[in-house]
């Protein structure tokens, strides 16, 4: 695991070495372990170390035995050994026993088809001089972030946004387009950023530029398909299940360091422990973080998770005077973001990397095996279902029955939207943008158009299931995770975010994701809450889901050091927030949170803008010297 950066000079003059290095200080916290640069003719490639395998050889930026292909990578690939014997078999020479260099000869073998072999979490560039032309490549899940910038006379690339900076001595323009899309999702999904002219790379996207900065290629080189098979029985479907699940947290520990788990006391991350404590011979060091307020906190089942297991298990409570990592978290995430489990993610990452340089984690399993209760109700949003609630709401039943005979809601993209996903609603949306910026509230966003345009072959619960795995996997999950751990210097890796794992539960029949004569609590994520139940028993297996935000109703409340914070962001009509939004609907949504405690969300969704926006009024960019 690792921050790489990269410049290729478009015109072939040598990259400046100051801003380089400038760059590949921006990742430091990502490798504390070490570092290294190659700059030769038009190309620079930065390189910044946390060592997990291969402690001794695996230095990077790195080459072939002839220096003519180089790369830098961040990331694993869990099936490197195979693939090291077949290049051997081919004639390729290896001096090291690291992943990195299967990367290396495997794109000397294959060139930029290589990427389809590898089965892992991981972004990296190749520069290869014999062509003359870069690589970028992202995994198939979007594990491992890579972010690019195309200048006047460049293309730049970097593990995070804050690394592209130093490119110029002015900020990119801000993206109003964006804003909106982060008020929408609490995030903004690729291949958009906050920035002008600052893209992400796509996952499961391959793109390749010659060296004068053209792109002469960019795919996507993996789909998944969700193609339900009803032949085999429950039984053997648990059954496989466990096997699958087992294989890759197999896969997953190949390490020569030290590491541990997180223990949320939720089913995925309790599958992913219980199977690592079956296949290891000591016991399992894992962490967990609760919250004073108990609603909030599962660490009671942590705890019984890990008495059963045998885990040795340390915990920590989280509190709300944490101003300085919201300081640090903004900072290194680069763009306005605002999923609030980020806090808990950074304070337990915290808490693991003074054991271990590295964890698995249970990410992904909602989306995999269909377990958010959200889709729940999405099952539910049908004309039928909304029939059945007009005693209980008759108003707003009322006029979703008659949107569904108009045609407007149903099983379309904007339906899914706005009644399961977004943060902040529409109207409230348009209220809040000043009047000329008022059309962005019903601008479709590109990524979801793509996403939703790829799942209409799928059934109901597996086309939003798809939706997931697009955009809020990799946009918000991932990201979350791998910027609040690599703040510490940690690896987490995810099991369940695994393509033999998703490939898996995309051939799962309508029964194995939802048990629709069960109990509200059991319909969803099925051969998860059954494996679970085999071991932990019902109670434990089937309980309500619990999300790992933070309390942020009560953290917004008067007297609080958050609320203060806000203040102080929102009280100044010069603060760049009011550039884009109206100061009276600001304070509207204020008054109506103090009044009756509605709209804590979109304050949140403000308070990260405003914080964001706050460091960035701050920041000085780096000055390099002629």
């Amino acid at each position: 695991m690792c921050g790489i950066v990269g410049i290729l000079r478009c015109d072939g003059t040598r990259p400046h070495p100051g801003i380089l290095r400038a760059m590949n200080d921006a990742v430091s916290h990502r490798g504390p372990d070490g570092q290294g640069l190659h700059i030769r003719d038009g190309v620079g490639l930065g390189h910044r170390r946390l060592s997990i395998i291969d402690l001794e050889g695996g230095v990077q930026p790195m080459s072939n035995e002839n220096g003519d292909v180089w790369t830098t990578y961040n990331g694993e690939i869990y099936n490197f050994a195979e693939l090291r014997e077949t290049l051997l078999g081919s004639g390729h020479i290896f001096r090291t026993s690291c992943d990195t260099e299967v990367i290396v000869h495997a794109y000397e073998q294959w060139g930029p088809n290589c990427v389809e072999r590898f089965r892992g979490m991981f972004a990296f560039a190749v520069a290869d001089y014999r062509q003359r032309r870069l690589m970028l490549a992202r995994d198939q899940l979007g594990i491992k972030p890579l972010c690019y910038r195309r200048g006047p006379g460049y293309v730049a690339f970097a593990s995070e946004l804050n690394a592209l900076l130093p490119c110029e001595a002015r900020f990119p323009s801000l993206r109003p387009e964006s804003l909106e899309y982060y008020l929408r999702y609490r995030y903004i999904p690729a291949p958009d950023t906050i920035y002008q002219d600052v893209f992400k790379l796509p996952p499961a996207t391959c793109m390749v530029f010659d060296f004068s900065g053209r792109v002469i290629e960019q795919r996507e080189y993996w789909k998944l398909e969700f193609a339900p098979d009803e032949r085999p029985t429950d039984e053997q479907w648990l059954e496989e299940f466990q096997h699958v699940l087992r294989e890759s947290v197999r896969a997953h520990l190949v390490a020569d360091v030290p590491f541990g788990a997180f223990l949320s006391g939720g089913v995925d991350s309790t599958l992913v422990v219980m199977e690592m404590s079956r296949l290891l011979e000591r016991p399992v060091k894992a962490f967990s973080i609760g919250f004073e307020e108990e609603k909030y906190s599962e660490l009671k089942f942590a705890r019984e998770a890990a008495d059963e297991l045998g885990v040795e298990l340390r915990s920590e409570v989280v509190r709300p005077d944490i101003g300085a990592v919201l300081d640090e978290l903004f900072q290194h995430y680069g763009e306005p973001f605002a999923d609030t489990s980020a806090v808990p993610t950074w304070c337990v990452s915290r808490l693991a990397r003074t054991e271990v340089p590295m964890v698995l984690s249970g990410d992904g399993g909602d989306e995999a095996f269909g377990g958010y209760q959200r889709y729940e109700t999405w099952m539910q949003t049908t004309f039928w279902g909304d029939l059945s609630k007009l005693l209980s709401h008759p108003r707003r039943a009322f006029k979703r029955i008659l949107a569904t005979l108009l045609g407007r809601t149903g099983d379309s993209l904007a339906s899914w939207q706005e009644s399961c996903i977004v943060a902040m609603r529409t109207r409230t949306r348009r209220n809040l943008w000043r009047p000329e910026l008022r059309w962005l509230a019903t601008h479709p966003c590109p990524a979801f158009v793509r996403a939703g345009q790829d799942a209409t072959r799928s059934d109901r619960l597996a086309r939003v299931q798809h939706l997931d795995i697009k955009t809020y996997l990799p946009g918000d999950i991932l990201t979350k995770v791998d910027v609040a751990s690599m703040c510490h210097g940690l690896e987490a890796r995810t099991p369940l975010t695994d393509i033999r794992v998703m490939e898996f539960a995309a051939r799962l029949p309508m029964r194995m994701r939802r048990e629709a004569a069960a109990a509200a609590a059991r319909r969803l994520k099925v051969l998860p809450k059954q494996a679970l139940s085999r071991r932990f028993g019902n109670e434990f297996a089937y309980r309500s889901k619990q999300g790992f935000g933070i309390p942020e109703t009560e953290w917004m409340r008067r007297g609080s050091p958050l609320r203060e914070r806000f203040q102080d962001l929102v009280a100044s009509p010069q603060f760049p927030l009011f550039d884009y939004f109206e100061a009276d609907r600001v304070h509207s949504l204020l008054n109506q949170f103090d009044r009756n405690g509605r709209h804590a969300v979109n304050l949140w969704l403000l308070f990260g803008l405003g914080m964001w926006m706050e460091r960035r009024q701050s920041r000085s960019l780096v000055k390099i010297a002629a």
